[in-house]
């Protein structure tokens, strides 16, 4: 990807389209790092009252992309700001992104989400969302790698690549315990 990304930007076109804004990506990249500190802080704090985090596939892969796009770009912004005299601005915008990208990694969180919003409850892993009525559903069952929902006209839902363990298990079970309705069973199969 970071190589299509890199080939994009050599097509004139779109150097000259991106040119008069490129001075503004690392203001950009900074803005979003810190929400997503900000997102992240509000979970760890319990504000999120609507939405438990639960481990995925991917979450070997979330956990350390911080920390190596962090101290690449820390180590690169202070070897730029000592080596090249000119814009001392965007290397120092660099390397507050790669302190920013640090900091997100030491407060990482399981990138799966299940959320009751709405009436519906909503499962997310990576790009796959599924969301379903409250009411439309007759139980779930909690496997090692999938979550499978049951719906009342025996529809089935699976949402695969799931990371959990057994306390995973207590977790999951309690959130949806306390915010479905109590005719659901849930339960663990192996």
């Amino acid at each position: 990807m970071l190589i299509g990304i890199v080939l994009l930007f050599q097509v004139k076109f779109v150097r000259e389209l991106i040119d008069p804004i490129s001075e503004y990506f690392p203001i950009i990249w900074i803005v979003f790092v810190l929400l997503s500190i900000y997102e992240k802080m509000k979970y760890k704090k319990g504000k999120r009252t609507n939405q438990l985090r639960i481990p995925t596939n991917n979450d070997d892969y979330n956990r350390i992309m911080p920390f190596i796009f962090g101290v690449i770009l820390s180590v690169g912004g202070i070897l730029a700001l000592k080596y090249f005299e000119s814009e001392k601005i965007m290397w120092t915008l660099l390397f507050l992104t790669g302190i920013l990208s640090l900091i997100s990694g030491f407060l990482f969180i399981p990138s799966g989400i299940i959320e009751t919003k709405n009436n519906e409850l909503s499962f997310e892993n990576g790009s796959r969302k599924k969301s379903i009525g409250i009411e439309k559903i007759k139980n779930i069952h909690l496997k090692g790698n999938e979550i499978i929902l049951y719906e009342n006209n025996e529809k089935v839902h699976y949402i695969n690549h799931m990371n959990l363990n057994e306390s995973d298990y207590k977790s999951i079970l309690e959130f949806l315990q306390d915010k479905l309705k109590s005719e659901i069973e849930i339960k663990n199969v192996w």
